[in-house]
C-alpha cells in the first residue's frame, strides 16, 4: 500500500515546546510575522470557529514562506475551563507533515508576546507602571514578555482568584519588578499608563472610568464569541489596533464598537510594525488581540528549527 508523502513526524509534548522558547527569540518572531502580514504575499492566514454545546473549536491555518512551514492549530475552548489543543506542522513546499505539538504553551507564550510587541509599539517611551487583570497562564506570562520590551517600573495585579495574583506577583518579585495586588480592577487599572487585561470574562470587568484617557490597553481576552472584558465607554474615542481587524470585529473585544465607529478605523498592528503607519499617542489606544494564524506559524517555525538543533521530540511514522 501506498504512504503517499508520509514520512516519520516529529512529536513535541507540551513541555520540551515551552523549553524550545526563548523570550527574545519569541518576540523578534512575533513582530516579524505582524509586520509580515501587512500585505505581504508571504503571509497568508485562514481562520474559523465552530460552536458546539458548551465550547467552540478554534481553528486557524496560517503559511509562512522564509522559513517554509504551514501550520493547523486546532483549539477546543470550553466556555468554562481551560483549552486543549494541538498544531500540525507542514511542509509547505514539499507538501508533508513535519510535526505535531501540544498548542498550549506556544499559545499562551505568543499571546504574551504579542502584547510585549504592541505594548513596545504603543507604550510612551520611559518607564510605565502595568496593571495586569487576570494572572492565568497569559498574564503570567505577559509580565515576563512586558519586561522583555518596556521599561515596568511596577505592576499592580487583579485575578478573580488571589491566590493566582500572589502567585503572579511572587513571580514578579523574581524578575526585579515591584507589585501590588489589587482588591478590584477598577483599582488595579487606576492611574496606569499600560493596562492589560487576559481575562475569560463573558461581561465587562473594566469600566471607563477607571482607565486613563491615554491609556494604552492591551486586551488579550475576548477570543470567542460572547466573550468581552471592556465596559462601555472604553472604546468610544480610542485609537483601534487589532492583530486581526477582521476576527477582532468577529469575535474579539472589537465586536463591541459603539455605534458611529467605522470598522475601517481599526488599524492592523502589522502597518505599525512595518511602518506605512505611525502609533499615535496623546489619546487612549485600544490593542485588540484574538491571535494570528500567521504568527502561531512563525512561532512553529522557531519551535522546529530549535528541536532540530538540538535533538529534542520523538518522531512516529503514521505511514507504517
Amino acid at each position: 500500500m501506498s504512504t503517499g508523502n508520509l514520512r516519520p513526524v516529529r512529536l513535541l509534548t507540551r513541555s520540551e515546546v515551552r523549553d524550545l522558547l526563548d523570550w527574545p527569540g519569541l518576540i523578534e518572531a512575533v513582530a516579524a510575522a505582524l509586520a509580515a502580514t501587512a500585505g505581504d504575499s508571504r503571509a497568508v492566514a485562514d481562520s474559523a470557529q465552530l460552536r458546539v454545546p458548551g465550547a467552540a473549536l478554534h481553528l486557524k491555518s496560517g503559511a509562512i514562506f522564509d522559513p517554509a512551514l504551514l501550520s493547523v492549530k486546532a483549539n477546543i475552548r470550553p466556555d468554562a475551563g481551560s483549552a486543549d489543543g494541538l498544531i500540525v506542522a507542514f511542509d509547505p513546499v514539499g507538501f508533508a507533515v513535519r510535526a505535531v505539538l501540544d498548542s498550549a504553551a506556544l499559545t499562551g507564550m505568543r499571546t504574551a508576546a504579542v502584547a510585549a510587541v504592541a505594548a513596545r509599539a504603543l507604550a510612551a517611551p520611559g518607564p510605565n507602571e502595568v496593571a495586569v487583570i487576570g494572572t492565568g497562564p497569559v498574564g503570567r506570562n505577559a509580565i515576563t514578555a512586558l519586561a522583555q520590551t518596556i521599561e515596568v517600573s511596577g505592576l499592580r495585579l487583579w485575578s478573580r482568584g488571589a491566590g493566582a495574583a500572589e502567585d503572579a506577583a511572587a513571580h514578579a518579585a523574581g524578575l526585579g519588578i515591584p507589585a501590588t495586588v489589587c482588591g478590584t480592577p477598577g483599582e488595579a487599572a487606576a492611574g496606569a499608563p499600560v493596562v492589560l487585561t487576559a481575562t475569560p470574562a463573558r461581561a465587562p470587568v473594566l469600566a471607563a472610568g477607571s482607565v486613563r484617557d491615554d491609556a494604552v490597553i492591551l486586551a488579550m481576552g475576548a477570543d470567542t464569541a460572547g466573550k468581552r472584558e471592556l465596559g462601555p465607554g472604553l472604546l468610544d474615542d480610542a485609537d483601534l489596533v487589532a492583530d486581526s481587524p477582521s476576527d477582532a470585529r468577529t469575535v474579539g473585544e472589537l465586536g463591541y464598537l459603539p455605534a458611529g465607529r467605522d470598522p475601517a478605523e481599526i488599524v492592523p498592528l502589522g502597518r505599525i510594525l512595518s511602518g506605512q503607519r505611525p502609533a499615535g499617542r496623546g489619546r487612549r489606544v485600544v490593542f485588540d488581540s484574538v491571535g494570528s494564524a500567521v504568527v502561531d506559524a512563525a512561532c512553529v517555525a522557531l519551535v522546529l528549527i530549535a528541536a532540530a538543533e538540538r535533538g529534542i521530540g520523538e518522531f512516529f511514522d503514521f505511514g507504517r
